[in-house]
């Protein structure tokens, strides 16, 4: 398809703009991780990064990318400033190029404030358009599925300025495949990967949860050091079954992506990566998820208390600790309070020349820890605002709690 206009459009050339979203304060890691990969960034925003290319950046983004949740092909930008505008421009858009009439579609919405649509009424509006297209040129039309349509649709309006994309992603990245179970409140397996990311920790140091809950962070390190693409285990993404999908090319992209985790698996040195939790249920449920990851025979589990359980050498070769404790129904909360003081306690006491890093939605909490972090971020965790700290432990007195 050489253009995603038709004669009423000014074509839009090779390659096209591709946005791929993100969470909140991890759009700079992303952005890294795009560069990694080869993909220049041309503009990173909120809880987005956009770059240029073609499909095979499409299919490769799907199949490789750890910190993004979708992948937005755009196909059209107009200047709308009512509502015949936008019908106008969505119903100019080819949508038969990627979907049949057979087929089903979904529209999304997002905006800064408008005063000429409602939310409700501007998705309403483009799939009208798109429908009213399919009638005129073939008699029939696709029919609406909110849950897994064939084509979904997003459309951003900022100011007057209407962006049309396809989610090539459909499902949210995040969900990788191998974590069918779950213990209480488990973190998104896109910000354990960023956590990750931004403590600075790579396959070459040692890395131990001892809160692991489901191991997500095991499971994101384990993939990380293997460089196994965390898309290998989606069954099939939607672009897959569009009527532009290319086989040939996805196949191509693909067996190089397997190819060069083969040979990161091969050429890495042997990594140490440790989980531990007081709940036995919490260590079965990681351990299935580790084997439905490919990583059963890779990473040490036990069922113990914090402080109990301490990885031979870990300390000496300067390891990394990453936790996501409770953090309690209110800030305040008595319990919660002590847990984090006894966090602080045990960092001290048992891992002094390791490097501590703890996630949490408890700002009063963090301040029990009773030591001075180095490096402070700021996440969200679904709706709650988080900060991710980090400790550096040294051996010998440290100074009191203020």
């Amino acid at each position: 398809m050489a253009t995603m206009q038709d004669e009423h459009h000014t074509p839009t050339p090779f390659p096209f703009s591709i946005t791929i979203t993100t969470l909140p304060g991890l759009e700079t890691v992303l952005a890294d991780e795009l560069l990694q990969l080869g993909i220049k960034p041309i503009q990173v925003g909120s809880r987005a990064v956009r770059c240029s290319g073609d499909l095979s950046v499409v299919y490769r983004l799907n199949l490789v990318v750890r910190t993004g949740l979708r992948v937005l092909w755009e196909v059209h930008r107009a200047i709308v400033s009512s509502n015949q505008d936008l019908y106008r421009e969505a119903k100019g858009i080819p949508w038969e190029s990627f979907i049949d009439p057979r087929n089903t579609v979904s529209v999304a919405f997002t905006s800064s404030h408008l005063d000429w649509i409602s939310p409700k009424y501007a998705p309403l509006l483009v799939k009208d358009a798109l429908v009213d297209r399919f009638s005129q040129r073939f008699g029939k039309r696709p029919s609406v599925d909110t849950r897994s349509p064939t084509l979904r649709i997003h459309l951003h309006i900022e100011g007057n300025e209407a962006t049309f994309s396809v989610d090539t992603s459909g499902e949210s990245l995040h969900r990788r495949g191998y974590r069918t179970e779950k213990t209480e409140a488990p973190l998104s397996e896109v910000l354990a990967a960023g956590i990750l990311k931004l403590t600075g920790w790579h396959p070459g140091v040692p890395l131990y949860d001892p809160m692991c809950g489901s191991g997500t962070f095991l499971v994101e390190a384990g993939l990380l050091a293997l460089g196994t693409p965390p898309g290998f285990a989606r069954p099939i993404f939607p672009f897959q079954k569009w009527k532009n999908f290319d086989p040939k090319l996805y196949e191509r992209i693909h067996r190089e992506e397997e190819r060069r985790s083969l040979s990161t698996a091969g050429n890495s040195k042997s990594f140490e990566i440790y989980g531990s939790d007081k709940d036995p249920h919490a260590i079965h449920i990681a351990r299935r998820n580790l084997e439905r990851a490919g990583l059963g025979d890779t990473v040490t589990l036990r069922v113990a208390e914090f402080g109990q359980y301490i990885p031979t050498g870990f300390t000496e070769k300067g390891g990394f600790l990453v936790m996501n404790p409770p953090y309690g129904k209110r800030l305040q909360d008595p319990s919660i309070t002590a847990l984090y003081r006894s966090i602080g306690d045990t960092l001290k006491q048992r891992y002094p020349g390791s490097q501590a890093w703890i996630f949490s939605a408890n700002p009063e909490a963090l301040k029990q820890i009773g030591l001075r972090p180095f490096k402070k971020y700021a996440l969200k965790n679904g709706p709650l605002d988080c900060k991710l700290v980090g400790f550096n432990l040294v051996s010998g007195a440290y100074r009191s709690r203020s």
